[in-house]
């Protein structure tokens, strides 16, 4: 089973300074040095032996930090010559679906063929929509035209769309891609029904971000390979994304649990899980609305004020707010990690994994060091791990 290292910069400690809107106080940590740090961390991932080389996109928060994946990963295409390249995810609303394709083109032929998880989503957080001046309500369009663009970019040598947001006249990608295949490498990361069933109709297999539990995410692949049935494809394996610290005791990874803490905390605030007037009435996002005020039907008052005030216990306690469930975290000894990944890959039906090392306040060099560990005690063991389709990731037979 293949395992690629996932990259992310998080400044998890400057939350509550952003949320006090005290922009004259200066940060602990600059931007800079966290994404030269995570950077470091990635140029690790040949020598260690990991498969590829993964990266997310976010902007204008603590959170994420790199505002292109895909420029992310053509500064990794320049500097490694072996690893394979993937999106955790490319936030399709955010992007001209031309623009888009030329730039997964041009990354194709300059890493000589290695974008082979080209993850697709359509966004959650009301700030980075603003700011790049797209409503919610239209990203299940722009995500469904995006795909037909793409579909049609790499198959046709001139083509021409006509949608109701997008309108492209006849047109080329120039340069053309290196591949043929760049369409087959399309993955759908989803959380809500409609998402999971446009993009699984349109081929697109499932891309698991570790935010449900895996009874859940293994419902999640079966009803995509139910509608891949509907539609005449056959079934498909998911990729999974999980959080990983590897420690070379169990005591040593308790710390996780604080940095796990942050880790929720940080994603709530980044999309706005704290307040439900960020969803209600948004089309698209009435399940984020529903889940944040939960059977009261109201916020949690206390909750948001201590999100503001940094206190990641509380969200960490919240049921409402969506967590990073157990059963898709791999932290403990390297043993622990192996009988989870075998456990795991049982339920799910993965075909290969994406490890995230550095998440919450966990500190960078910890980080590194939990990488390196992984890389020597449970890499070896994982490359000779069978990741088979199981049944229990195929649709029940009709009655």
């Amino acid at each position: 089973m293949k395992v690629n290292l996932g990259l992310t910069a998080h400044n998890s400690k400057d939350w509550p300074r952003v949320l006090a809107n005290d922009f004259d106080s200066p940060v602990e940590t600059a931007d800079w040095e966290i994404v030269d740090s995570v950077l470091a961390i990635g140029d690790l991932a040949e020598p260690l032996g990991y498969d590829g080389i993964w990266v997310g996109e976010h902007f204008g928060i603590p959170y994420g930090m790199t505002p292109n994946s895909l420029q992310a990963l053509a500064y990794f295409a320049g500097r490694t010559e072996r690893v394979g390249l993937g999106t955790m995810l490319v936030i399709a609303p955010w992007w001209n679906p031309i623009r888009l394709a030329h730039q997964i083109a041009y990354l194709d032929i300059i890493s000589k063929g290695r974008y082979d998880t080209i993850g697709l989503g359509r966004g959650v957080a009301k700030s980075e929509f603003d700011a790049v001046g797209v409503r919610r309500e239209e990203s299940m369009q722009r995500l469904t035209e995006t795909i037909d663009i793409l579909e049609l970019a790499f198959s046709k040598e001139r083509f021409s769309y006509e949608g109701q947001i997008f309108k492209i006249p006849e047109v080329s990608i120039r340069p053309k891609p290196r591949s043929r295949d760049l369409f087959s490498r399309l993955y759908g990361g989803s959380v809500t029904g409609p998402t999971l069933e446009m993009t699984s109709r349109r081929g697109l297999k499932p891309l698991m971000v570790g935010n449900k539990p895996l009874s859940d995410a293994v419902k999640d692949v079966q009803t995509a390979n139910r509608f891949r049935q509907e539609v005449g494809l056959p079934p498909c394996q998911p990729k999974n994304v999980l959080f990983m610290y590897c420690t070379a005791t169990r005591e040593a990874a308790k710390s996780s649990e604080e940095y796990l803490a942050a880790a929720n905390r940080d994603v709530a605030l980044a999309y706005g899980l704290h307040d439900s007037a960020n969803f209600v009435g948004v089309k698209g996002y009435e399940t984020y609305a529903a889940r944040i005020t939960g059977a009261s039907g109201k916020d949690d008052a206390s909750l948001r004020s201590a999100m503001v005030a940094g206190q990641s216990a509380a969200v960490q306690a919240n049921k409402n707010i969506p967590a990073y469930d157990q059963s898709n975290l791999l932290i403990g000894t390297p043993d622990q990690i192996i009988e989870r990944i075998a456990a795991s890959q049982k339920v799910c039906s993965f075909s290969e994994i994406t490890i995230q090392p550095v998440f919450g306040t966990m500190p960078l060099p910890e980080s590194l060091r939990s990488v390196q560990l992984f890389a020597q005690e449970v890499l070896p063991a994982v490359h000779n791990m069978a990741a088979p389709l199981h049944e229990t990731a195929l649709p029940p037979p009709a009655a």
